[in-house]
């Protein structure tokens, strides 16, 4: 009898180890479950790096490490969880956990963000721009606090190529824009200044219908949004005004997702979104190249370059837009002269020429 009682102690201890050791491991091995999610298709730089580098390379790294854990994802882009109005909003919300943010939807909620919107005709090399919203992120706090007052971890600098005007008929001046409607959605609209063109509001995924079906005559659009939604059959004659390069948004994760994730997990996630930043910018770069020397002429685009002088006469025929919304967020108690004469410096200090000065 003792022998028996001595052995049931002996293997309900040894199944209780057993259990504890199961359950330690477990607690300590976990599989994350996340939501990869944008407004966009991946056939965009931005987004089409979501699923082939951050995707596929988080459990990679993870193991190289030697992390147990590993992510579980689930992938939602093309407005699957919400529209290109509430990228924001969608990640600040945990619609999804990590995700591309538009910021320059959010002239509002994350005013500093726009700064390139406002300052246009000043930088034009993306890898710079890459560079300088890093810098802002890092270094000019108000600048990083745009996300985390948003409830979003910031992980990734989103830049695009110069911004472009297609429309349906030829344009030689800026003059010629006069009473057109052209897609200028959010702080894009500022372009369209003192020109007489009328700015419409929409997102890439709906310009081909709102072009085709003549509720817009044009857009200003960056080259690599042309492409991949074929906008040249609805809008074939391209003019290389070069308004410039953009700040248009970040890799970003919802902040509660963050908090919940281990050391080195979070680790992984914060050289992917350095990794993301570059990977994006040099297909943005590459696909610009590409697009305006043989894809959209083979298509039957018609494209043209104004003179510098004809860029300048739109540059400075424009209201001091870029200054006006610095004096606008002042008033709010938003230090936008300190950021724009920041952005202004860090273009300059990199070979930028803008074409207006703004302050």
């Amino acid at each position: 009898m003792f022998k028996f009682k001595t052995m049931r102690v002996m293997l309900a201890g040894g199944l209780t180890a057993a259990l504890l050791a199961s359950a330690s491991f477990g607690a300590f091995a976990k599989e994350y479950k996340l939501i990869m999610s944008s407004s966009h298709p991946p056939i965009v730089p931005w987004v089409k790096t979501l699923k082939t580098l951050v995707v596929p390379e988080a459990n990679k790294r993870l193991k190289a490490m030697g992390s147990p854990h590993r992510i579980k994802w689930t992938e939602a882009y093309a407005g699957a969880l919400y529209n290109f109005q509430n990228t924001l909003e969608g990640i600040e919300q945990g619609l999804g956990d990590i995700g591309w943010i538009g910021t320059l939807w959010e002239p509002v909620k994350m005013p500093l963000h726009n700064v390139a919107y406002y300052a246009t005709f000043a930088a034009s090399n993306p890898m710079d721009l890459m560079e300088i919203q890093e810098d802002l992120e890092a270094n000019f706090a108000p600048f990083g606090n745009e996300w985390t007052k948003r409830n979003v971890k910031f992980l990734g600098a989103q830049v695009v190529d110069s911004y472009q005007l297609m429309t349906k008929k030829p344009i030689k001046r800026y003059e010629d824009v006069k009473g057109l409607k052209l897609l200028a959605p959010g702080a894009i609209a500022a372009l369209t200044s003192n020109t007489g063109a009328i700015p419409v509001d929409g997102g890439l995924p709906v310009f081909y219908n709102i072009m085709k079906t003549g509720v817009a005559d044009g857009a200003i659009i960056i080259t690599t949004g042309m492409v991949p939604f074929k906008l040249h059959e609805v809008a074939p004659y391209i003019t290389k005004f070069d308004f410039g390069a953009v700040i248009s948004g970040g890799l970003g994760m919802n902040m509660d997702t963050w908090d919940g994730l281990p050391k080195d997990v979070q680790k992984v996630f914060l050289g992917l979104g350095k990794d993301y930043a570059r990977t994006q910018t040099k297909l943005v770069m590459g696909f610009e190249k590409a697009s305006l020397t043989k894809i959209l002429p083979k298509g039957g685009a018609k494209i043209s370059t104004p003179s510098q002088a004809e860029r300048k006469r739109w540059a400075l025929a424009m209201k001091d837009v870029a200054g006006d919304w610095a004096r606008d967020l002042e008033k709010k108690g938003i230090p936008a002269k300190a950021l724009l004469a920041k952005f202004m410096s860090e273009v300059k200090k990199r070979g930028g020429k803008p074409l207006r000065d703004w302050k």
